[in-house]
């Protein structure tokens, strides 16, 4: 492990109630996302923090280190309340064959989350704002400074699907081993970055939003390189929504970057105003 690519990440200076408390902030901005959903089947808890999530950030991330042996979900089964139940629930929800993915919705409702995050931003005073549209490869927003000088750029992923069988799977925990990306898409992204904006910090930042565990965390593009070189790579099955006519649009190469080498959401805020 290259533990520079690590440093800064889960530095314990920064206490998880405050990233708690940013994630139920953005939460209250998303009445554009709600409206666009309305109409779709979404898992009860959408969009939502309880007092059971917050009792699942703390548990499944805050208080697991880099390095530590994950725990087992069921072991969390005595320690928050309900949790069994909203399990058993998610499992019935998300393991049941759902609607194929189309893919100008998706985007649609990928270009919403950006909104709301880069407005969220704005109100910290972080000047964020969409990057270049020409270039599809380089990240999805640009934050620059008071000399409108690009600072940082974030590639900007929502998440609300957990893998609730990575127990069978890839032999990993739905509550850190669902934060899905895509493994070419990724790789070409790298290329782009690594050509075109060499000495420009990139953060991947995970909008969570499972059943159990919520909040907002961050990878550096570096360590997503190294998690390519290094972990195991899972195909999920075709779908209709992968292809367009015969050529095959969708990716189903994925990998899945520990959550407990990520940042926070407050972390990820000092960051940028830095």
């Amino acid at each position: 492990m290259n533990n520079d690519l690590f440093s800064g990440i889960r530095g314990g200076t920064i206490k998880s109630d405050v990233s708690i408390s940013l994630y139920q902030e953005l939460l209250s901005h998303t009445d554009s996302i709600r409206d666009f959903l309305k109409n779709t089947d979404g898992f009860s808890n959408r969009l939502q923090l309880e007092e059971l999530n917050i009792e699942c950030y703390k548990h499944m991330y805050t208080n697991i280190k880099s390095g530590d042996v994950i725990p087992p979900l069921t072991s969390f089964y005595e320690k928050i309340k309900g949790l069994r139940e909203l399990n058993a629930s998610a499992y019935k929800f998300f393991t049941k064959k759902r609607n194929n993915s189309i893919k100008g919705l998706d985007v649609q409702l990928g270009n919403k989350f950006d909104e709301v995050l880069i407005n969220f931003l704005n109100k910290k005073k972080i000047k964020a704002s969409r990057a270049d549209q020409r270039n599809k490869r380089l990240p999805d927003i640009k934050v620059i400074d008071r000399t409108k000088k690009i600072k940082a750029y974030i590639e900007h992923k929502y998440h609300n699907a957990p893998f609730m069988l990575s127990h069978r799977l890839i032999n990993r925990e739905s509550y850190e081993g669902s934060i899905t990306l895509d493994l070419k898409k990724i790789q070409n992204q790298i290329i782009e970055c690594n050509s075109e904006i060499p000495n420009t910090p990139v953060f991947i930042v995970h909008w969570v939003d499972f059943h159990h565990l919520k909040g907002v965390f961050f990878n550096t593009l570096e360590q997503i390189n190294y998690y390519i070189k290094e972990t195991d790579i899972f195909s999920r099955k075709d779908r209709i929504g992968d292809y367009n006519y015969t050529k095959k649009i969708g990716y189903t190469e994925k990998f899945y970057p520990p959550l407990h080498e990520m940042g926070d959401f407050n972390e990820l805020l000092f960051h940028l105003k830095s």
